[in-house]
């Protein structure tokens, strides 16, 4: 998979790079502190989605999933989108990352959380941050989600696993031996009492260290579920 897209620098510049991977993972339960963990699990759990094997889990999703798209479409009423971070490197080698919704049909994650995230196409911002740029805070980059005009989830980075320990982990569990890796983080858990179901969501990747934003808004269109 190559995707064509904007690299935003610290300094005010920009410059266009191809992002590059053969692979891609949305990984799951990936908070630092065990409570976050042991929170999202009961949010799914509320649901029927059974306990995962082990944390983190990494679940692979087909490359060409990942969209900078304003209009995703869905099939039925039980989907929901989750603000995290996306990675991949440039052609050149640099890791970039921007801000990214793992929407999930959640009704399927009771059959299969698998095969739940490769039914929905994968939502990230249509810029990017250099990895490096922000390396020495990355836990203080703040991370919110609002769905249909709400703030829905709302933490630092610094709650989730670091970009190196959750591409380690995803080498480990690789379906192809050193392919190229695209990544997704993990969420954090929702404010308020559940998932909610919305059709408008708004993700914001903040530094407030070099004061500046990555926003990303789309729409949810729901086509009918029919046997």
């Amino acid at each position: 998979m190559r995707m064509e897209t904007v690299v935003l620098h610290k300094n005010g510049g920009s410059e266009g790079v191809t992002l590059a991977w053969d692979a891609c993972v949305a990984a799951g339960y990936t908070g630092r502190d065990q409570e976050s963990v042991r929170a999202h699990v009961e949010e799914l759990r509320k649901i029927g989605v059974p306990a995962p094997e082990k944390v983190p889990s990494m679940y692979w999703v087909e490359p060409e999933r990942v969209s900078s798209s304003k209009l995703l479409w869905v099939v039925g009423e039980s989907t929901s989108g989750e603000g995290e971070v996306f990675l991949a490197r440039s052609e050149e080698g640099n890791l970039c990352v921007t801000v990214a919704s793992d929407h999930t049909d959640r009704a399927l994650e009771t059959v299969s959380v698998a095969k739940a995230k490769q039914i929905s196409s994968k939502i990230v911002g249509a810029v990017f941050w250099k990895v490096d740029e922000v390396r020495n805070h990355w836990d203080s980059l703040e991370l919110r989600t609002w769905v249909d005009g709400k703030l829905y989830q709302e933490g630092t980075l610094g709650k989730m696993l670091p970009p190196e320990k959750l591409f380690e982990l995803a080498r480990e569990d690789a379906p192809l031996p050193g392919c190229k890796l695209s990544l997704f983080s993990g969420t954090l858990p929702v404010l308020g009492e559940g998932l909610v179901y919305g059709k408008a969501y708004v993700l914001s990747l903040k530094d407030p260290v070099l004061n500046r934003e990555i926003r990303h808004e789309y729409e949810v269109r729901v086509l009918p579920d029919r046997n």
